[in-house]
This record gives structure tokens, sequence and C-alpha cells, in this order.
């Protein structure tokens, strides 16, 4: 007879730290949160159990540490830029970002040309307690992705995509290899490096199926920035340089902020750093497309992140609201860094704007908001206006953390903010050309 256990009735007095049994009384100790499952997992069987049932309240938990996955991709950055010793840099931090992101395992794959056929072979890897390695896995060195059956990973990666899901709703081609490696669900993130795609970067869960959310792509997908810049012996390109610089500076705020701003919830800066590398990962996203050099199209550009801004613009309080961005952008060409200076500058502004939409919200649907975001040629300068109309319309003073950032900002692209020329402008900066 096949009997199923479900976790969640044995574990139903689990707290933040670790899980007690429903009795209240722990069997042996707390179990550290990655590792819970397959314990679980492995005591069930021996107790005769052919099938554990994952409770969804685990997947949340195991999904729940934004905030911890945050701090360690920056520490990454730091830690990877710094290190004399690579190979252990990125040992140590493939294993802490895989903690913090309540997976099992982390591996680094290098794609190269074998006879102009596209090989993987795995580079790296980190796999939690009681986790079978794959990194002597002789079937992942030169593997053919294409012939091998994973023509859909290489033409998302090549699209600038990432793979991810349960390997339960997998194309069935996909399916063998994975699961002889016990992989239940994953995600994969491609990295390139100017502009031309070196490898992937990829975390297995094995011990429950989960849903990948969009926050947790943007963070992971800023560590294969880092990762591509120091793995990758090649030239680097101005656009990898730039993003490379914005991370620095955004985790440089973060302490800052942290350091400074006592009286900011760290709620808040947490949403801040996340719409910067947010913002960061999207201009890296466009440069590899696009395969830009030195300069980027100032509209193309903003046209593309049209969606990053329009969902830090969204607030929660008002979906009833017909909120909405305007972009009138001139087709200018620009370096390529200050490109992505004015795209963190309007992410910026945006992003405190919400937050005071937010904080000043009142019962009932609020009238319609329209921010409008422009830049456009002034002789040998362009300048960049951002206005708003509507409930959020009137002007209000920037917060702490968007002070210290824009002034940070507004040095490296030697710009100087002009004055407030028509209602409802929010910003008005000169930037030469």
């Amino acid at each position: 007879m096949r009997r199923q256990v479900n976790p969640g009735r044995l574990f139903a007095g689990a707290r933040s730290t670790g899980f007690r049994p429903a009795s209240g009384r722990a069997a042996s100790g707390r179990l550290k949160d990655r590792n819970d499952y397959a314990i679980l997992r492995r005591s069930c069987k021996k107790l005769g159990f052919s099938e554990v049932i994952p409770d969804m309240s685990l997947q949340s938990r195991k999904s729940a540490g934004l905030d911890q996955v945050m701090t360690e991709v920056l520490n990454a950055h730091r830690a990877l830029l710094l290190s004399d010793d690579l190979s252990a840099a990125v040992m140590s931090v493939l294993g802490k970002v895989g903690a913090a992101a309540g997976v099992d395992r982390v591996y680094i794959f290098e794609i190269h040309n074998g006879s102009g056929v596209a090989l993987a072979s795995q580079r790296y890897e980190w796999v939690a307690d009681g986790i079978a390695p794959q990194l002597a896995n002789h079937d992942l060195q030169n593997l053919p992705l294409r012939e091998a059956g994973y023509s859909r990973w290489l033409d998302s990666f090549l699209a600038f995509r990432p793979v991810y899901g349960n390997i339960s709703e997998f194309p069935e081609t996909e399916r063998p290899t994975l699961r002889d490696q016990g992989i239940l669900s994953l995600l994969i993130l491609p990295v390139f490096v100017s502009g031309t795609l070196w490898g992937f970067v990829g975390f297995d869960d094995c011990t429950c199926q989960r849903a990948w959310c969009d926050a947790e792509l943007d963070l992971l997908f800023a560590l294969t920035i880092t990762l591509g810049q120091v793995l990758c012996t090649s030239q680097k390109s101005d656009a990898d340089a730039a993003a490379v610089a914005s991370i620095s500076l955004v985790g440089s705020m973060l302490t800052v902020h942290a350091a400074t701003l006592s009286e900011t919830p760290m709620d808040a800066l947490v949403e801040r750093t996340r719409a910067r590398l947010g913002a960061t990962v999207g201009v890296h996203r466009y440069f590899a497309e696009h395969g830009c050099g030195s300069s980027v199209n100032a509209r193309q550009l903003f046209d593309f992140l049209l969606a990053h801004f329009s969902d830090i613009h969204s607030c929660s309080r008002d979906q009833a609201a017909a909120r909405r961005i305007d972009i009138e952008i001139a087709p200018l060409e620009v370096a390529v860094s200050v490109a992505l200076n004015l795209v963190m500058i309007v992410t910026e502004v945006v992003a405190t704007l919400s937050e005071r939409c937010e904080e000043g919200a009142q019962e009932g649907p609020p009238p319609a908001d329209v921010l409008t975001i422009s830049l456009a040629a002034e002789q040998r300068r362009a300048a960049l206006v951002i206005s708003a109309r509507g409930n959020c319309g009137v002007p209000q003073p920037l917060d702490g953390m968007a002070h210290m950032m824009l002034r940070q900002l507004i040095e490296k692209l030697n710009a100087t903010l002009g004055s407030i020329r028509n209602e409802g402008e929010l910003l008005r900066l000169c930037v030469p050309l």
C-alpha cells in the first residue's frame, strides 16, 4: 500500500530559524532551513513512506529570504572583485548565495565552441549537505547543448532569457539528465560578456518544487554580471564596465544608508536597493541584446526599460487608478556609462515618488497619475526632465536615500541641476554630451 505524508502536518510548529515537531518537543535540536526538508524526506523513507508531498509553506520559506539574497549578492560582488584567489572566492560566493536563496546546488558552466558545436562544461559547483555533487560527472563536460536536447535552453540564453521552473513541467527530452541529478526545480541564468554568451549559472532545488519570482531573477542576474567580469579573460566592453561600476555604487550606497539613515526602515532600504539593481540588470540586458559598443541610442534604451519604470511607479494600493509613464526621449547617441547613470537617476526619482504616494494614500480610488520622462538636446548638453500630474503631481522633497544617490550620479555625469520651469516638474538636470 502506498502511503503519503505531508511535512506541514509533522512540522506544524515551524519557527523562522528551524522546525519543531507538532508536539513542541524538539526531536534533535533545530535544523538548518536548507536541510530540513531533505532530512524529513530521508526520515520518512526509513519509516516506510514511499512519497513525501511538499508543503507550500515550505516553498514560501525557501523563497522568502530575498533580503538575504540581496545582501549576499552585493557581498559577492565586492569579494570577487577584490580577491587574490579567484577560485576560492567563487566557491565561497556560490555557497553563501546558494544558502541565502534556499537552493541545494549552485554551479557555473562555460559555453565553448567545438567544431562549430556549442559545448557546455561545468567549471564550479557548490552543494548543500546531503546533496550529491556533479562536478565529477563526465556527462557534464563538453555537453553539446542542442544535440543533447537542450536547444530551448541555448535559444533562451542567446535571447538573454532565463530558463526556470519545475522539472515536471519541462519538455520530456530535457528531463532524464535533470532527474538523474535529483533536481525538482531549477533556475538557469545566462552570463554575457561584451555582448557575447560566455556561459550560465544554475540554481537547483533538489528538495521541493518552487516558484521563482521576478525579484529573485533580478538579484541573481546581478550576480552573473560580476561573475562574467571576473571569470572571462577576454577584453571587457564599456557596457560591462558601466554595469559593474553601477553594482559597486549600489552596494556602497546601501552600506552608507544603513549607517547614516537610522530612522529609515530597513524594508525601505531593501526595496530601493532592489529597484537600483533591477535598473542595472535591465540596462545590461539591453546592452547584451543590442551589442552596444561605446554609445547607445537613448530613446531605444528608455523604451526598452519602460516596463521597469512602470513597475516601480505602480503602487499596490491603487489598482483601479490609471497610472502611466510617458517617455519623451530624443534619439540621442550617448556614452553607455552616461546612459546607465541617467537610467539610475530616473529610477531613483520614480522610486521615491512611488513611496511618497504610498505614504500619503487616502481611502478610495486616487485620481489618475501621469509621470513624464523627457530627454532633449540643448546645444551641447542634454536636458533630463521628470514631471508629474495627478495625485502624485505635487513636487515633494526627495528623501535622504535619493539625495545621497543622486549626488553620486550627478557627479559621475558632471551634470548640474537646473531651475524648475514648469508646474509639476520634479527634476531638471543638464548633462554634458
